[in-house]
């Protein structure tokens, strides 16, 4: 909840309080205090709701941290491709299109295409182990 759903408890606490000293009759007495009971339980459940929003918040921010770590690559433009080493490569240098950089389809016709068909191509002069051994 926010500080607008706070500023309307804080009314509410103030309005019964108002009823409760014009109130005359018992039965009415009895439901402003049950009406002031109810606040008190919302406001409990707000502070809960609020210290777990901190809680996941902060957990949030480790888990992308670590994420983040998880997939940092080396990442070298050679030839007019993208290479790219870290977790999800096994740690070996791989070929990447470096429009949309996804990877590179080694093809029998001398061409190097991207796997998505973004429309990137590179004309294969070197075999790409030859090219993955430069950057070494």
């Amino acid at each position: 909840m926010n500080s607008c759903t706070m500023g309307a408890i804080k009314d509410i606490v103030d309005l019964t309080r108002e009823l409760e000293t014009r109130a005359k009759e018992r039965h009415d007495i009895e439901l402003i205090h049950r009406i002031q009971s109810l606040i008190i339980s919302l406001q409990s459940q707000h502070a809960d709701i609020a210290d777990r929003d901190i809680r996941l918040m902060q957990e949030n921010t480790d888990l992308k941290n670590q994420l983040a770590e998880l997939q940092k690559e080396e990442v070298r433009i050679h030839r007019t491709i993208e290479f790219r080493r870290g977790p999800r490569t096994g740690g070996k240098w791989l070929p990447f299109c470096p429009k949309c950089h996804m990877p590179v389809n080694d093809t029998d016709y001398g061409q190097n295409l991207c796997s998505a068909l973004c429309g990137w191509k590179a004309t294969r002069l070197h075999d790409m182990s030859v090219l993955i051994a430069q950057l070494q």
